[in-house]
């Protein structure tokens, strides 16, 4: 795919009225600027990094997801829930029912959870399992280029309550 043909492609799809994802060309035309509003998370690119650029239907999703494909092999897509990628267990071993895409919603839901759940007594195994999802979440973000840094603090926060807390077998 041309670098033309990726911009026409992710600037039509982001001009569309209630897109999740907004576009800010950069460089003279040359690079982009992808916000997600409600997180204020955003993804700089230059056109010639994308290998491919499509559009995606589903009968279980309400609305289209375009996912970028870049020369480096990474992908995002811009979602109805914003930027979507896939979780990167590199740094958790193999999860069971471990989704195949993720999202900044999924973090805020589970991180929500851990915290209900070092609330109660002897849950502890739960919030470590919901924590391991967090860690491979993050790692995926990140490895698709998205800051993470509001998140791992949070993370931080949650291991350290965690860790005082002690894990009951």
């Amino acid at each position: 795919m041309t670098p033309e043909a990726a911009r026409a492609k992710v600037l039509e799809f982001t001009r569309r009225p209630f897109a999740p994802v907004a576009a800010v060309e950069e460089e003279e035309g040359r690079a982009v600027r992808l916000l997600e509003p409600g997180t204020g998370k955003d993804l700089r690119l230059r056109w010639d990094e994308l290998a491919d650029v499509e559009e995606k239907r589903s009968p279980l999703r309400p609305a289209p997801w375009l996912v970028l494909a870049f020369q480096d092999g990474r992908q995002v897509a811009l979602a109805d829930v914003g930027f979507a990628f896939a979780p990167a267990t590199v740094n958790t071993g193999p999860l069971p029912d471990l989704p195949p895409t993720l999202c900044f919603r999924d973090f805020r839901h589970l991180s929500s959870g851990v915290e209900a759940l070092l609330a109660e007594e002897g849950r502890e195994k739960e919030a470590l399992g919901a924590i391991l999802v967090c860690i491979a979440l993050l790692d995926g973000a990140r490895a698709a280029g998205l800051p993470v840094g509001r998140e791992e603090q949070r993370l931080d926060a949650l291991l350290r309550a965690l860790e005082e807390r002690g894990v009951k077998v």
